[in-house]
């Protein structure tokens, strides 16, 4: 009989939280996002259906399943460390550094970056989440790889497009319908979501449909582009998403867009590089994201 059992990153994920007692200090011990370390501990609720944690502000309590599970998850994961030996994951684990805009790397990068390192065990990823770096990419000397929203002007870089930028309104299918938004949206019906980094997008797609008479400013907040679409995907209203950021959720039906006038936002994203940099692990993140954001 085929065993059920629960993804290993989200078990990971869980258990160094639930030891831990932070998102945080965990996504630092795993060398991840806590935005991933989050997605992971969601899924694993998922997969047993009931909760695992009660969030609050100043860290994550641990519910009575939480807390019966911690001791067998730590357990196991110590059994499955000690049947390595001790230099295997010393020779073999390498690492790689990328740095790029907090946009980015908790609306994006940091939600899929799991299923790299699931993929390639050996290598350890390191993300800078930075608020300037597309400013002046050549002052960062610590990273293997930068993404940047302009091309670098160095000769020491080679610059890659990784996506030109639009932005559109997206809801769920039944948010949609049950606000009347199919033909003609009635925007006063709609609650709108911003991203707080992102304040103007509301504005200049709504100056961009010539609609006045509108409040673009009116509506929560999020502090990233994750969890903006998330809110949306809950049904809680309608959000101004950056279409490449949101390209899965609107594949999978999760998202629909509400018109096909999409603005283009003059704001598109580069991978850039050092000119001879070989490093296999820098090739294979890179490979990895090119791959990623090219897809249909």
């Amino acid at each position: 009989m085929a065993r059920k059992l629960p993804p290993f990153s989200a078990l990971k994920a869980f258990e160094a939280a639930a030891r831990k007692g932070s998102f945080a200090r965990a996504a630092a011990e795993l060398n991840v996002t806590a935005t991933a370390v989050s997605q992971h501990v969601k899924g694993l609720e998922s997969w047993l259906g009931e909760a695992l944690f009660m969030r609050h502000a100043n860290g994550v309590e641990l519910s009575d399943k939480a807390k019966a599970l911690l001791p067998e998850a730590t357990r196991l994961l110590d059994q499955m460390a000690s049947l390595l030996p001790p230099a295997m994951e010393e020779r073999h684990t390498v690492s790689v550094t990328i740095s790029a805009p907090r946009t980015f790397a908790d609306g994006w990068l940091g939600p899929r970056l799991a299923d790299f390192q699931n993929d390639n065990p050996g290598i350890t990823v390191f993300v800078e989440a930075e608020s300037r770096t597309q400013h002046h990419p050549e002052r960062n000397n610590g990273a293997d790889l930068m993404i940047t929203q302009a091309p670098s002007a160095s000769e020491g870089l080679l610059s890659e497009l990784l996506f030109e930028d639009a932005i559109a309104p997206v809801c769920t299918e039944q948010y949609r319908d049950l606000m009347g938004l199919t033909d003609g949206p009635n925007w006063k019906s709609a609650t709108l979501l911003h991203d707080a980094l992102w304040e103007q997008d509301w504005m200049d797609w709504g100056q961009s449909q010539k609609i006045s008479g509108m409040d673009w400013r009116s509506g929560p907040r999020y502090p990233n582009h994750w969890l903006l679409l998330e809110a949306a995907r809950q049904g809680r209203g309608v959000a101004i998403a950056h279409l490449p950021l949101a390209a899965e959720s609107l594949a999978d039906g999760s998202l629909v867009c509400l018109s096909d006038a999409a603005i283009v936002t003059g704001q598109s994203y580069y991978l850039l590089r050092r000119r001879g940099h070989r490093a296999p692990a820098a090739i294979q993140l890179r490979a990895w994201l090119l791959g990623k954001m090219r897809q249909p």
